[in-house]
């Protein structure tokens, strides 16, 4: 016996069907009682061979499909019973398939016709009363006695066998049900975990490309202001190889932090490490950020407004988030501005939230330029804090990236 649903998901009311093994090989508890039937069947040997072969068709055959198709068995055998009434004026043994039957289709049959089967039943029994008893040869008093008394009998045996049949199938239900909530719970639970799995590759895939992607912009300005710098012969050689060295010094410092930076992401997804469980950057990395590209020879500026003390309400994810998402917008410049683009980094604090801006006066972004994947990442990054973002071509020239991330709504840290 199984259970099916209309829905996966939902335990909203299972419905009992049977099950296993196929319809043309019956159940042994099936088997059993087609056998004792079939024994109770042709003990009436009173009955002629013909009426006996037509009432085991109807009473016994039956009964080896009897959970397999407990409404369709339960409407074959009322013929039978119909023969029973006018061959034979009393009960005979095999009228135990009634109460079997009863319970059967009170347990395992179809819900909408549970009802309509308990009414038959109780009919059933009222005709039988009058059947076996009309004749009463002690009179019409003794006959009705007879009826009444008969039919009580048999009308608290189908009752009973209704009852037992639907505690039974209430038992089963509730059963069936558990365990089909727990499976759903199994399932919601494997699908939050790898949910959860697909947020985590994510947040990595950002942070990687956002580490890598700046720390190679701004060892590529220092390789080419390095290998410019060398070529000038209008400069000393002392104040070539001076500027060449500062140049290489700049590249490993920068490759020195990416590469710290990797190993703490690529830790997050070993066990048994004890690894940070994010970057460690924040707002008070900015100056540095913007340094390293002043260094390089980048006119980059940042400036800081508002109420700084209000950075007491940021967590650590959104200022790690914030210093991601100018760390993506000034590699942007660095690659897409051009060499003579001044940036500058604008931060405001406010009571509402903080402020972030990105502007360069460079040549603005054309449609080649590949800005797609760092743009989805800051925007995910804001979108996680409910805050917002707009990047667009500047009016005067230049491209400008404004963020706003609200410090009332926050995402877990």
């Amino acid at each position: 016996m199984s259970i099916s649903t209309t829905s996966p998901n939902a335990p909203a009311r299972p419905q009992l069907r049977p099950s296993e093994p196929a319809f043309w090989f019956p159940r042994p508890t099936d088997l059993a009682f087609f056998l004792v039937v079939t024994f109770f069947c042709f003990a009436d040997s009173y009955l002629g061979s013909t009426v006996i072969g037509l009432y085991w068709l109807g009473m016994a055959v039956p009964m080896l499909w009897r959970l397999k198709f407990p409404d369709l068995v339960a409407l074959v055998i009322i013929p039978a019973h119909l023969i029973q009434l006018v061959f034979n004026f009393g009960p005979t043994p095999a009228n135990v398939v009634v109460p079997i039957m009863l319970y059967t289709v009170a347990a395992y049959g179809r819900e909408r016709w549970r009802s309509a089967w308990l009414f038959v039943g109780i009919g059933a029994a009222l005709l039988a009363a009058i059947g076996w008893n009309a004749f009463n040869s002690g009179g019409s008093r003794e006959a009705a006695m007879s009826i009444v008394t008969s039919f009580a009998g048999m009308a608290s045996l189908v009752a009973a066998s209704w009852a037992i049949g639907t505690a039974v199938r209430s038992r089963t239900l509730a059963s069936e049900s558990q365990r089909h909530a727990f499976a759903v719970e199994q399932t919601q639970h494997q699908q939050a975990v790898i949910l959860a799995a697909t947020q985590e590759r994510q947040r990595l895939a950002r942070e990687m490309h956002d580490v890598v992607a700046h720390s190679l912009a701004v060892i590529v300005v220092q390789a080419d202001g390095g290998a410019y710098a060398a070529g000038m012969e209008t400069l000393p050689p002392e104040q070539r190889l001076a500027t060449a060295e500062k140049a290489l010094q700049t590249i490993r410092t920068t490759a020195q932090e990416s590469l710290v930076e990797t190993r703490r992401l690529v830790g997050v997804l070993r066990e048994g490490q004890d690894v940070e469980l994010a970057p460690a950057a924040s707002l008070s990395d900015m100056q540095g950020l913007v340094d390293g590209l002043t260094a390089a020879g980048r006119d980059v500026r940042l400036e800081v407004s508002g109420d700084v003390g209000l950075r007491r309400l940021l967590s650590p994810a959104m200022e790690l988030a914030i210093f991601r998402i100018v760390q993506e917008g000034l590699t942007n410049a660095v690659k897409h501005a051009g060499d003579d683009a001044s940036v500058r980094v604008r931060i405001h604090h406010a009571p509402a939230g903080v402020s972030v801006q990105v502007r360069d006066n460079g040549r603005g972004a054309g449609m080649s330029d590949g800005l797609g994947h760092g743009l989805v990442g800051m925007r995910e990054r804001v979108a996680a804090f409910g805050g917002s973002m707009n990047a667009r071509n500047h009016i005067t020239g230049g491209f400008v990236i404004e963020a706003f991330l609200p410090t009332t709504t926050g995402a877990a840290a």
